[in-house]
């Protein structure tokens, strides 16, 4: 659970960092282009007065002429169209004259403008009047844009700090998995080597008894555990068996330690289908679902099943229980998660292994197909096929 939390904070932290850089860019930015976009309203103004000073003059008059051309010259940057009162042009500024050199073209233009800016009105002394369109600079629409672009920018650090950040705690649990895993075979081998003497000395004692063959068979049973453990991480000793025979024979070894209280049912039906796995690897996956299942029941009385369906080239093993179920639809996923666990004592080793045994060794799929509280849980895994002669069933697959 602490390593489900560390993760979730993690996340909520780049999440959260993202969201107040954005916030502060955005903020940042759009005053920027407020300043910028007022200084050029400044700008045409000017220059609209400089206009109506030089039109309301006479050159002899006591005018800084030198001045108020400086004033006009000085807009290089934002484009704008000095029209009558009737829609003549009657200057332009900024404009490649080429984009209104027809009416349709400057009518359009100006359409343009007046959306972007409401014009300046120049009224003249003779009661004539003139008005001044202007549009955004090409440095304010690279401003406007900018935000977006910055945004953009930072989405694809925050995705890269993100997959950074997953791949390298991806990287440092499967470490620890396989670490964890191998440590524990070794463990096990001195005591299982020393069960195997008691064994043997037993049989010479006792005689091949019942419950001596019993007892070899469990410990039989352990040395296959332990050989599983090594093969965590292990990809190359995959090879194709029958997938749905070693669920069977699974479970007949289940049937001999369940408690009589549990009826379980082979509901395969004979079915035979192949896949490229590694044969302990898959007897593991399926005896951990039919644990978890026998767990679920407890000491009530219930059932457990298992059935298996072909449809192209997938194999679909369903594992059947009525036992307590799974209380949310929101735990479908978390079951799977490593350490996340509902039974007292449990330390959420066994569906993190199972799913990792499946999807990430084997590139199949494995999720809670249906359950509900007090009637039941339905775990599916989809395998892909190692044959292609496959007859195809109705069965839903999960994609």
């Amino acid at each position: 659970m602490n390593t489900i939390k560390y993760l979730f904070y993690n996340k909520f932290f780049i999440i959260m960092l993202a969201t107040i850089i954005a916030s502060y860019s955005i903020v940042v930015s759009h005053r920027f282009i407020s300043e910028v976009s007022e200084e050029e309203r400044m700008k045409v103004e000017l220059w609209a007065d400089a206009m109506k000073v030089l039109a309301q003059v006479e050159f002899t008059s006591n005018i800084d002429f030198e001045f108020i051309h400086k004033v006009v010259a000085n807009n290089t940057s934002v484009p704008c169209i000095l029209v009558d009162e009737d829609g003549n042009l009657l200057s332009i500024k900024n404009i490649d004259p080429e984009q209104v050199d027809t009416e349709e073209k400057l009518a359009a233009r100006i359409r343009r403008m007046k959306k972007a800016h409401p014009p300046i009105r120049i009224g003249f002394p003779d009661g004539e009047a003139a008005l001044m369109y202007y549009d955004n600079s090409a440095v304010q629409n690279i401003l406007k844009n900018f935000p977006y672009v910055q945004l953009s920018a930072i989405a694809l650090l925050m995705g890269l700090l993100y997959l950074v950040v997953s791949t390298a705690k991806q990287s440092e649990q499967n470490m620890l998995w396989v670490g964890m895993t191998k440590e524990t075979a070794h463990q096990l081998g001195t005591p299982i080597t020393s069960m195997l003497g008691w064994i043997t000395l037993l049989k010479e004692k006792e005689g091949d008894s019942e419950i001596v063959q019993e007892l070899e068979k469990d410990i039989l049973r352990l040395q296959k555990i332990s050989a599983k453990f090594t093969q965590i991480g292990v990809k190359e000793n995959a090879q194709s068996i029958d997938i749905v025979q070693s669920a069977r024979n699974s479970l007949e070894y289940m049937r001999q330690r369940a408690s009589k209280n549990v009826t379980i049912v082979d509901g395969t039906h004979g079915l035979s289908a192949s896949a490229r796995v590694n044969a302990m690897l898959w007897e593991w996956v399926v005896e951990n679902l039919l644990r978890n299942a026998l767990d679920a029941i407890g000491a009530n009385h219930g059932v457990v099943k298992i059935s298996a369906q072909k449809t192209g080239k997938k194999v679909v093993l369903d594992v059947c229980d009525s036992g307590r179920g799974i209380p949310s639809k929101k735990l479908h996923k978390k079951i799977f998660s490593p350490g996340y666990t509902t039974k007292t004592g449990g330390w959420g080793v066994g569906l993190s292994l199972c799913k990792r045994v499946v999807e990430d060794l084997y590139h199949g799929k494995i999720a809670v197909l249906h359950s509900e509280p007090n009637r039941g849980t339905t775990i599916r895994v989809v395998m892909k096929a190692s044959e292609n002669n496959f007859e195809r069933s109705n069965v839903e697959v999960m994609k």
